[in-house]
């Protein structure tokens, strides 16, 4: 094995070869785009998939903490092993512009969003957690960030339109992800098409946009889909929501039922 890798091979053990991870850091993101292969040292030639249709977040990445590295052994020969702080590498991993321990460090600053050298993974929904599966405030915090971002290209967009054809192009060049953000906030222009995501509604069959509570069939009549976001709503009232939940045999609810809270499916890439 030595002769057939003599670079790669030490035939030094030691424990920090063989012991298990302090613990494991993973990469979620609720972004609609995955991103291109990333370039780091610790990370080389890593893509972080983004959510297909339906899906709210996605597990893209898991790693232990601390991190392994072979480096070259100057002084004896061969190669040692380094670690590497797991959360620290996480952050620059997602902005490298970030030189600190908090992933959303200037986050309060409106151009955070901006993410002008397209290095800021954090702007664009991505986060690091010590969750396997994320808790609903992380989920909800990463698409606050996401949405914030999707509302400065949609302004930027906006205002170049009316300014020049070629700025604006050259813009939508430089930020494929105009076009989701537009579809994300329900916009129209006249350089964009809005993509609207059909599902066949579970009831009737019509095509419907996903997501929805209710909605007018071809039949003419209002299809209930979710009956208690549909009582909310003010749709239908406690008695048809008696019918639809219960088919009669309960009583009514004696308030409105909460919307649950929707974490939306995730995966794990």
């Amino acid at each position: 094995m030595k002769g057939a890798n003599p670079e790669n091979f030490n035939v030094i053990i030691t424990g920090h070869m063989m012991r298990e991870p302090r613990r494991m850091i993973y990469i979620h993101t609720v972004a609609k785009r995955s991103t291109p292969f990333l370039t780091r040292t610790l990370f080389p030639k890593l893509k972080l998939v983004a959510c297909e249709a339906g899906e709210r977040y996605v597990s893209c990445a898991a790693f232990g903490d601390p991190i392994p590295q072979a480096s070259p052994d100057q002084e004896r020969g061969g190669t040692r092993i380094d670690e590497h702080d797991g959360w620290r590498a996480a952050i620059d991993l997602l902005n490298p512009a970030n030189l600190t321990y908090n992933p959303f460090s200037g986050d309060a600053n409106p151009d955070f969003f901006a993410n002008r050298n397209g290095q800021n993974l954090i702007a664009e929904g991505f986060w690091p957690s010590l969750h396997e599966v994320p808790p609903e405030e992380e989920i909800r915090a990463a698409e606050q960030r996401r949405d914030k971002h999707y509302r400065y290209l949609t302004r930027e967009a906006t205002r170049l339109a009316a300014i020049s054809t070629k700025d604006l192009n050259e813009f939508l060049q430089s930020y494929p992800d105009t076009h989701i953000a537009m579809d994300a906030l329900g916009m129209q222009a006249p350089w964009h098409t809005l993509s609207i995501v059909t599902a066949s509604c579970p009831n009737c069959g019509d095509p419907v946009k996903q997501g929805i509570a209710f909605h007018q069939s071809s039949a003419g009549i209002l299809c209930i889909i979710d009956p208690a976001r549909a009582l909310k709503a003010g749709a239908i009232n406690r008695e048809r929501y008696a019918e639809l939940t219960d088919e009669g045999e309960q009583s009514e609810p004696e308030q409105e039922p909460e919307t649950p809270v929707h974490r939306g499916p995730g995966r794990r890439a």
